[in-house]
């Protein structure tokens, strides 16, 4: 197979899927170092790099880091560009303006995150959830809007059957 992007052969091969659809990157050594996509050894894939070349943005060694710092721990944003790990958790904050742009493209421009949720919170939010759905039933029928309020006494009580610990 040969690289997408000179005639040599494609010795590094990236398989992307989103949304459902698979999509594929056969690149060579040469091609791979030039896009910052490898390590100095050949073995070694540069994460970062590859996540941001996948997300369409350009590779870190071209564009220029902020010299922006974390107050708490002291980790310069440049080192978070490098390794793809941040110092402590203050570092959202102090890097805040430059994560989130990051972040939305990773979640699907949906700017939170709606995945799995630690088991030990699981009570506290369906608990906090049935709350909210009996004032909002309480309000409905203050309301005398009878079919919202039978659709939200039928939530409540899928929640109560569903999950009951």
């Amino acid at each position: 197979m040969k690289c997408q992007f000179c005639p040599n052969p494609a010795t590094v091969h990236l398989t992307e899927f989103l949304d459902k659809k698979k999509g594929e990157m056969h690149l060579c050594e040469s091609c791979a170092r030039e896009r910052n996509l490898l390590a100095d050894n050949a073995e070694a894939i540069n994460v970062p790099a590859l996540f941001q070349f996948m997300l369409g943005q350009t590779p870190p060694a071209r564009q220029s880091a902020p010299d922006a710092v974390c107050p708490e721990c002291g980790t310069p944003y440049a080192h978070f560009r490098a390794q793809g790990r941040l110092g402590c958790p203050h570092d959202y904050e102090a890097f805040r303006s430059f994560l989130a742009p990051l972040i939305e493209k990773v979640h699907n421009h949906a700017g939170r995150h709606v995945g799995k949720v630690p088991r030990r919170h699981r009570r506290r939010m369906r608990m906090a959830h049935r709350v909210e759905l009996e004032a909002q039933l309480k309000s409905a029928v203050a309301a005398e809007k009878y079919e919202e309020a039978a659709r939200l006494r039928d939530s409540i009580r899928a929640l109560g059957a569903d999950h009951e610990p």
